[in-house]
């Protein structure tokens, strides 16, 4: 199975279906802490991600990638940060709206 795949898959649906259903908490600004979030994923993840695919800390198989890289980071890997940020952020976001 691609990366591509598997995100296609198993995160975007999740992430459709918290947006369709939740998604009402991302109006009236309620976007910027999910949007600065987003920044701090990417700024964290991006530096340490890339230092461990150039040490050889982890690796993935070429078969499996699409092809784009950022900084050596294939490119289904930066989109699974943000996309799982997004998942993640905008279910919490309802959570601590419903309270």
């Amino acid at each position: 199975m691609t990366y591509t795949t598997y995100l296609l898959l198993f995160v975007v649906p999740p992430l459709l279906l918290v947006l369709w259903r939740f998604g009402d908490v991302l109006r009236d600004r309620g976007w910027a802490p999910l949007a600065l979030l987003l920044v701090v994923v990417y700024g964290t993840t991006i530096p340490w991600d890339a230092w461990a695919i150039a040490t050889g800390l982890w690796s993935f198989d070429p078969e499996c990638l699409a092809g784009p890289h950022v900084w050596g980071i294939p490119i289904e890997e930066v989109a699974f940060f943000g996309l799982q940020t997004m998942l993640t952020g905008v279910w919490v976001l309802h959570r601590l709206a419903v309270r």
